[in-house]
Formats: structure tokens, sequence, C-alpha cells
């Protein structure tokens, strides 16, 4: 793996494919040409073949790139299953360690629906099936962890015994909705009163009202934050 990492041709390829995942987050690999990669890569199309044969190994690459992501940095910030033991009223440590670790899972959530789009995962299926078997499996990985996340925040009288799946799906439909600008026009709606208002709707779905910390002035931070480089994205 070292080997690899350490590689100038792989991490050059590493740095060309990227270029392509806003492209590719919006229409998918099938519209895909060659001429249109060369040129969102940055490169002439007799520099892009040095690095990429074909399109399909472009979309190795990325997927590969994806995989990785989901696998390891998404599956590690997946909040651990709740296990303290509880007193008959939450203290307020208590109090901030359930509210915390429900954020981690909503931004975690957040990031699976914005970089893995409908367009590129209905696409991906469709033109390359190995791959999308691939990413399928882990999204899979990480999904079950959050389910055990919110599954044992059930089962010690924190959250109200939603199915972990309902949520998860939900999350995921709302999201995807609020990321259209013509459906906030219409909501007369801000990105971040979407975002903030979904969110305290979520945390009042799942927790037990004593659980509920009102407090939400982290996660207006990290919306602006998120906002913006959504932007820079584009």
């Amino acid at each position: 793996m070292s080997e690899t990492v350490c590689d100038p041709l792989f991490e050059k390829r590493e740095k060309l494919v990227m270029r392509l995942m806003p492209y590719v987050q919006k229409n998918g690999f099938s519209s895909l040409k060659m001429d249109d990669a060369a040129k969102y890569m940055d490169i002439s199309k007799p520099t892009m073949y040095k690095y990429f044969a074909s399109k399909t190994e472009i979309a190795e690459s990325l997927i590969d790139k994806f995989v990785l992501y989901v696998s390891h940095q998404m599956l590690a910030e997946a909040p651990p299953k709740l296990s303290p033991e509880l007193q008959s009223q939450p203290t307020a440590e208590e109090l901030k360690f359930y509210n915390e670790s429900f954020a981690i899972a909503f931004k975690l959530t957040i990031k699976l629906s914005f970089y893995l789009t409908d367009v590129l995962l209905q696409d991906l299926n469709a033109s390359y099936p190995d791959l999308y078997a691939k990413l399928a499996g882990a999204i899979e990985l990480c999904k079950n962890k959050l389910a055990d996340y919110f599954n044992s925040g059930i089962a010690l009288g924190v959250f109200y015994p939603i199915h972990a799946g309902l949520y998860l799906t939900q999350s995921d439909l709302v999201f995807r909705k609020i990321l259209d600008p013509k459906w906030l026009m219409l909501q007369n709606m801000t990105m971040k009163q979407a975002l903030m208002d979904f969110y305290k709707s979520m945390k009042h779905q799942v927790f037990y009202e004593k659980w509920l910390d009102e407090d939400n002035s982290v996660m207006g931070a990290y919306f602006d934050a998120l906002i913006a480089g959504m932007r820079a994205y584009e």
C-alpha cells in the first residue's frame, strides 16, 4: 500500500481524477466524453492518455476514491453505539454527549447525500454495475454503523423507537430536496434556514423530550461553513 501511495504516477492520477468529481456528481459517467474529461482535468488529451487509457479507467479510479472515502473516513466519523449508564434525569454532561453524537450522525447523512448524488448512483449502476456494487457495499457499511448508533439510543430510552432505516431514508430524501435551489425559492427559504429547520425537526422526532438539548448554535456555524464549501466546490 505504501509503495502505491508513493508512486508519482498514482499521485498524479489521483489529483487529475478528483477534478472530475463535480462533473460526475451532476451528470454521471455515461455522458462524459474523453475530450471533456481532458478539459475538466485541465490537460491535453494526449497527456490524459498517459494516465488513463479509457473512460473505464477514469471511472474505476474515481469510484475507488469514493469507496476509500466512505469506507474509511466516513465510517470512522460515524458515532459509536451509545452505552453509558443513564440517570433518571439526564445530567448536563449526558445531554451534551447525546446531542453532540446526534449532530455527528446528522452531518454524516448530509455528506452521504451531497457526495453520492442520485444522478451519479443511478448512472453508475447502469453504466458500470460492478463499480456500483463496490460503492454500494461501502455505503451499506456506513449506514449499518449509523443504524447501530440509533438502535443503541432506542435501547437506552434516549431515542424514540423509530426504525433506523426510516430515519436514514428520510434524511437522505429531504436533504437532496434542500439542495435544489428551485425548491428553496418556491418555499421562500434560504438553504441555511432549511437545514436548521430540518435539523431541529429531526431532533424532536428522534429524542425523548427530557434528552433534548435545544441549543443549536454549533450547528448554525457548521451550516455556514457547509454552504460556503458547497459554493466553492461548484
